[in-house]
Parts: structure tokens; sequence; C-alpha cells
């Protein structure tokens, strides 16, 4: 995929953002006020903003099979992947949304990114991947102390993976990696507990992500631009079913067994 700079951006949703800020802030005082715990404040708007993602999941799935009626098979079956990709990634939201409340990390501010622009590369220099590759392998061996990793594999799909970064983001990737790493290592820690090397669910013939250090950056991908890195990952490699399984992976598998 030949990702231009040009590419016009989505429009953004910004007609409610204010007022529903307000409104979970006003929620939030008439439940404490009416002696409600805070935790327990938290959790119940965590759950109602966490069903309005799903009632929007359950608007998104149902496009499924509202391609154009004239359109090819070709179309067709970009139609189905964007719509599986929406869905997928609204499911993970839900979660999230529940899950941050339950471990008592701040609400989620609702409302429209800053604007910022971002700028696609052609291709990313091997000081760039050797200097992410690093910090993975770190990461990764302090996760699950395996080291038997094949490197040059390693190289070859960050070279990849990292054309999902922006040209302004690159700089300071390996920060924005650790900042990654610093909220979502209990959840790394289970997906290579129960997939990764010597995990009881491990299957490296048929998802051998979990056993690499570059899985690190894909985690971190697959929670920011999911959309974009699918699309490049398949179309620069002949690895689709791999990167399939890895996302069912952290994004469902890793409730209890």
């Amino acid at each position: 995929m030949n990702t231009s700079s040009e590419r016009p951006a989505l429009p953004l949703i910004v007609v409610h953002a204010e007022a529903a800020a307000h409104a979970r802030r006003r929620a939030a005082d008439l439940l404490e006020a009416a002696g409600a715990r805070p935790q327990e404040v938290q959790h119940l708007l965590a759950v109602i903003e966490a069903g309005a993602v799903e009632g929007a999941h359950a608007e998104a799935v149902e496009l499924d099979a509202q391609a154009p009626a004239d359109s090819g098979d070709e179309f067709g079956r970009g139609w189905l992947a964007a719509v599986q990709a929406v869905a997928g990634r609204l499911t993970h939201l839900a979660d999230r949304t529940v899950r941050h409340a339950a471990a008592g990390s701040p609400p989620a501010v609702w409302g429209p990114p800053p604007h910022r622009t971002l700028t696609a590369i052609e291709a990313v220099g091997d000081e760039q991947v050797h200097r992410v590759l690093g910090a993975a392998e770190r990461i990764f061996v302090s996760l699950t102390g395996h080291t038997g990793f094949d490197r040059g594999l390693s190289q070859e799909l960050l070279a990849v993976v990292l054309k999902c970064v922006s040209a302004e983001e690159q700089d300071g990737y390996v920060r924005q990696l650790e900042v990654f790493v610093e909220e979502q290592g209990q959840r790394l820690a289970q997906l290579y507990g129960k997939y990764g090397p010597g995990g009881p669910f491990e299957d490296e013939d048929r998802c051998y992500l979990t056993h690499q250090p570059e899985s690190i950056v894909v985690c971190e991908r697959l929670d920011i631009v999911p959309m974009w890195l699918t699309a490049v990952w398949n179309d620069e490699t002949d690895a689709e079913s791999t990167l399939e399984r890895f996302t069912k992976l952290w994004r469902f598998g890793l409730g209890p067994s």
C-alpha cells in the first residue's frame, strides 16, 4: 500500500463532546451526593459508556451486508474487511472502558483528539529499526525470559510495522512504546503468559508473533492505528493470517481460560 501524505483526513464528530463531558461530571456529582463511592461512580459511568459503544458496534456490524449492489467481489471483500476492523475496534474500546474503571484508572476524556498533521513515510531506516528493536527486546525478555527469538525476522517485520508510525512520531517512538508498556504491562504479561514461550496455549507455528519481541510494537499499533497496521501488513507481507490470529489473542484472548 502506498500511503500518501495527501490522503484526506476523515471528519471528526465534535457536536456532542463538550455536552457529554458536562453530563458526565453532573452525573458523577449527583451519584456521589446520593452516597455512591467514587469508584462505584466511575464503574457505573464506564458501564453506560461501554453500552453506548456496543450499540455503535451493533450498528456497524449490520453494514457487512450493505455493500453497493453493483460492486464486484474485490470491493465486497474490502468492504467486509473494513466492517470487521471497525467492529473489532469498537469491541476493544467497550472492553477497555470497563476494564480501566475496574482497575481504578482515570476515566477517559471523551472528545475529539487534538488536530495533528501526520505524515506517512515510505521506508524506515535501519537505525530506527535497530533502536526500536533494542527497546522491544529488552521489554520482551523482561516479560518472558525468552531469548530464543529470530532477530532477523524481527528486523524484517519492524521495517514494515514502523511504517505505521508517522514521521512526526518516529523520533520519540521508543519513549511512546515505553509509556504503552507502563500502562499495558499487565495485559502484555497475560498475553505472553498464556500464548508465549512455555505458555499453556502457545502455538508458535500458527502465531509466531507471540514468541517475537516485535510483538510489543504490534500490540501498541493495534491499540492506536489498527486499520493502518492491517493495511500495511497485508500489503507488504504474506502473513495475513498471522496478524489476524495475533489480533484476536490481544483483543479477545486475555479473559479467564
